[in-house]
C-alpha cells in the first residue's frame, strides 16, 4: 500500500451518536431526534434520525499479520472496555449538570476522581487517534521500501521490520489506554543498530504519544452548557482546539468536545507539565466546574470548528448554526478563512421552511418561503427602477435572528401589454429557480418572495453601504484588489452552475457591498429576460438604458443593425462587462469618462475605441499594475472567443493581489 492510498476515517463513539439522537435531553425533556449532516466539500445537507449501521474497527488500518492480529485484537478490547467507561460516565455528568433543569449559573459538582481519569483518558486518546498524526505513523509503516544503506540488510527484512514496529506501537497505545507506564523501555534506542527509517517511525510515535496522551493525563476537566437557545457543531474528530491556529497543532493542551448539542466537555492542561506516573494516591474525588457559555462562547468555539475545514459538519438545529456562520463571517476575511455562505443560506432555507406556514412551490420541485405576511414596506415609493421591476425598501421580522431586518424587495412591474405580464411572470420564475439554488458568498441571497394582487416579488438582504462605487467615495483606502478578486468568484460562480447562469448586466451599480464589506452581486440573469421577451417587445436601447458603457461590441451592433436578433449576451460579453467594472473599482470613474451620453459611448465602441483610465488608478494592493492593465484589455477584446474565461480571471487576480 502507498503512502498516498491510505485513507483513514475518523472514529465516532456509538455514545456520540445515542446522545446526539436521543429522544429526551439530559434534562429529561422531549427533543427533536435529528441529527443535521452538512457535506462541507459538496455543499450537501441532509438529516438524519438513526447512528450508522455499521461502526468500523477503530485499528482496522494496521493490516497485521495474523501473528499480530492478538494484539490488535487486545488493543481494540481495551479501547472498547475504556469507551464504554467513557460514555457511562458522560451521561452520569450530564444528568448531574442538569439534575435541576436547564442550569442557569456557573457551579462546580465533585466526581469520582478515577472515572474522571478513565473519561480523560478516553477523550485525549481520541484526539490522537483522529488527528493527522495517527495518519502519519501508519503511513510509515506502510511506506513501500525504504533506500538501502551499505552493510545493511532492511529491504530483505523490511516485513520484519514493519511488523516489529506494528507490534510495539499496539502495545504503547494499549498501556496508555489501560493506563500501564512504559517510559520507553519497548521501544529501541537511536543508539541500536536500526535501520535510519525503522528509528525514526518508532520515535515519531513516542514523541506523538507523549504529546498527545500522556502529557494530558492531569489536564482540568470541566464542562461548558451552552444557553441563549445555542448549540455546539461536532466535526468527524469529535473535538476542536482553543488554539488560534488553522492547522492541527499537537502542542495544543486544550481541548473541547461537544458531547451533546448544549454540552461540551474541556480538557485544559498544561504545556509546561512532563508526562505524569500513573496511578499516585490522591483525593477520591475531584471538582469539576460547570459553566455556562454564552452565545458568543458558543460562536466562538463553532468557529474553531469552522475554521479546520473538516468534511462533514453535524449539528441538531438549524438556527444556532446560521447565527455562528454569521459570527464567524465577521472576521472570515482573512485569506485563511473559509467560506461557510453556503452552509448559512442552506440552513436559512430550511428553517424558515420549517417555521414559516405558507410557502411557494414553483415546477412541482422548487419550494420557496413566502413572507408575503412578514413584510412591511418602508415609504410610499420605490428606491431603485431597473428594465422589468422596482426595488422598495422593506422590514422583514428574521425568525433566524430573531430582529427585525431590512431586506430589499424586488417587484415585478405591472405592463399591460401584448401578454407580456404573462411572459415576465414566467420568467421571473426562471429567475427565482435560478437564485433560489445559487449560493455563493459574492452572490446576493434569496430569502423568499412575497406575492401581491397583480405581482410577485424577491426579498434579499439590504446593503446599506450601497453599491460598490458608493462605498469606495466614502471609503477610498479601501482594498480594491480584494473587492475585485472576490467579484470575479462570484462571477465565476455563476459562470461554472448547472446550467450556466449569465449575469448580463454587470456594472458598478449592481455589485452592492454588505454590511462586512464585501461586495454582492445582484440583478443577474438578463439572458433569460432576453430569451423570454424578445417575441413580445421591441428589445432596443432602452432595454439596456444606462448599460451601454459596460456592453461588449456584440451586443452594441445587433442593437444597431435593428433586425430583429437578440443581443448575442454570453459568457463572453460578462468577461468585458467585468474588466469595465474593474476599471470602475481601480479609477473610480466610469468607463469611457470622457463621453458625457451613451450615444458618444457608442460611436467610440463602434470605431474600436476602449474603454481606457482616463484617471489616476488607486489600486494599493496589487503586485504588477501593468499585468492588471493588460488582462484588462484581453477582456476588451472584440473577438470574444479570446478573451479569458472568469476562472482563468480569478486565478491572475488572486496572483497579483497583495494580501492586506
Amino acid at each position: 500500500m502507498t503512502k498516498a492510498s491510505i485513507d483513514i476515517p475518523p472514529y465516532i463513539p456509538p455514545f456520540i451518536w445515542n446522545f446526539w439522537l436521543s429522544p429526551t435531553g439530559p434534562n429529561d425533556l422531549p427533543r427533536d431526534t435529528r441529527v443535521h449532516v452538512y457535506d462541507v466539500y459538496e455543499n450537501e445537507l441532509i438529516e438524519t434520525r438513526a447512528p450508522p449501521l455499521a461502526t468500523r474497527s477503530v485499528f482496522l488500518d494496521f493490516e497485521a499479520s495474523p501473528s499480530t492480529q492478538p494484539l490488535v485484537d487486545a488493543a481494540e478490547h481495551a479501547f472498547h472496555k475504556l469507551e464504554s467507561e467513557a460514555g457511562r460516565t458522560l451521561d452520569d455528568l450530564m444528568k448531574r449538570a442538569y439534575s435541576e433543569g436547564n442550569p442557569t449559573k456557573s457551579t462546580s459538582l465533585s466526581y469520582d476522581k478515577e472515572r474522571l481519569a478513565d473519561l480523560r483518558r478516553f477523550l485525549v486518546f481520541l484526539r490522537f487517534r483522529n488527528s493527522e498524526k495517527y495518519r502519519e505513523v501508519l503511513r510509515s509503516l506502510n511506506e513501500a521500501q525504504e533506500e538501502q544503506q551499505p552493510g545493511r540488510l532492511f529491504p530483505v527484512y523490511q516485513p520484519f521490520f514493519m511488523e516489529h514496529h506494528r507490534r510495539v506501537i499496539l502495545r504503547g497505545m494499549r498501556a496508555f489506554i489501560e493506563n500501564v507506564p512504559q517510559n520507553g523501555a519497548n521501544l529501541p534506542r537511536r543508539d541500536q543498530p536500526w535501520p535510519r527509517m525503522a528509528a525514526t517511525v518508532l520515535d515519531n510515535f513516542r514523541a506523538a504519544i507523549n504529546t498527545y496522551c500522556w502529557k494530558l493525563c492531569n489536564a482540568e476537566v470541566c464542562i461548558g452548557i451552552a444557553s441563549e437557545e445555542q448549540e455546539f457543531i461536532l466535526t468527524d474528530c469529535c473535538y476542536g482546539s482553543l488554539g488560534d491556529g488553522f492547522k492541527e497543532d499537537p502542542e495544543c493542551c486544550d481541548l473541547f468536545f461537544p458531547i451533546f448539542p448544549t454540552f461540551a466537555l474541556y480538557i485544559l492542561g498544561n504545556p509546561e507539565v512532563d508526562s505524569p506516573v500513573p496511578g499516585l494516591p490522591g483525593a477520591p474525588s475531584s471538582k469539576v466546574e460547570v459553566g455556562i457559555e454564552s452565545a458568543s462562547d458558543v460562536h466562538l468555539r463553532n468557529s474553531m470548528i469552522l475554521q479546520t475545514y473538516p468534511q462533514h459538519l453535524y449539528f441538531s438545529s438549524l438556527r444556532p448554526v446560521a447565527l455562528s456562520v454569521s459570527s464567524y463571517d465577521e472576521f472570515r476575511w482573512i485569506q485563511e478563512h473559509q467560506d461557510y455562505s453556503r452552509l448559512k443560506q442552506r440552513c436559512r432555507q430550511k428553517f424558515l421552511q420549517e417555521t414559516v406556514t405558507k410557502t411557494l412551490v414553483i415546477k412541482g420541485s422548487v419550494i420557496l418561503t413566502d413572507l408575503t405576511d412578514h413584510l412591511v414596506r418602508i415609504g410610499t415609493c420605490a428606491v431603485g427602477h431597473g428594465a422589468f421591476s422596482d426595488v422598495w425598501k422593506a422590514v422583514w421580522n428574521d425568525p433566524v435572528e430573531k430582529r427585525p431586518r431590512t431586506v430589499a424587495l424586488k417587484v415585478l412591474r405591472q405592463i399591460m401589454v401584448k401578454n407580456v405580464k404573462e411572459k415576465l411572470m414566467k420568467r421571473l420564475q426562471a429567475e427565482v429557480i435560478a437564485w433560489h439554488r445559487l449560493c455563493h458568498r459574492n452572490i446576493s441571497q434569496l430569502f423568499g418572495i412575497a406575492q401581491f394582487q397583480n405581482s410577485i416579488g424577491m426579498v434579499s438582504p439590504w446593503c446599506e453601504n450601497g453599491t460598490v462605487c458608493h462605498y469606495l467615495k466614502g471609503n477610498p483606502t479601501a482594498n480594491r484588489m480584494n473587492l475585485l478578486v472576490q467579484i470575479a468568484s462570484g462571477v465565476s460562480y455563476l459562470h461554472s452552475a448547472t446550467p450556466v447562469v449569465v449575469h448580463g448586466d454587470l456594472k458598478g451599480g449592481n455589485i452592492l457591498i454588505d454590511e462586512y464589506g464585501c461586495p454582492v452581486i445582484t440583478d443577474f440573469g438578463l439572458s433569460k429576460v432576453m430569451g423570454d421577451m424578445s417575441d413580445s417587445i421591441n428589445i432596443g436601447s432602452s432595454f439596456f438604458a444606462g448599460s451601454t458603457r459596460w456592453m461588449a461590441p456584440e451586443l452594441i451592433m445587433v442593437l444597431i443593425e435593428d433586425d430583429g436578433r437578440v443581443p448575442p449576451i454570453t459568457t463572453q460579453s460578462d468577461v468585458y462587462a467585468f474588466a469595465s467594472v474593474c476599471l470602475e473599482v481601480a479609477t473610480g470613474k466610469l468607463p469611457y469618462p470622457h463621453r458625457s451620453n451613451d450615444h458618444a459611448v457608442v460611436v467610440d465602441i463602434l470605431r474600436g475605441v476602449k474603454p481606457s483610465r482616463g484617471a489616476p488608478c488607486f489600486l494599493l494592493h496589487v503586485k504588477d499594475e501593468d499585468a492588471f492593465w493588460k488582462t484588462l484589455d484581453r477582456c476588451w477584446n472584440d473577438a470574444p472567443p479570446l478573451r479569458p474565461a472568469m476562472k482563468e480571471l480569478v486565478q491572475i487576480f488572486e496572483g497579483i493581489a497583495l494580501r492586506s
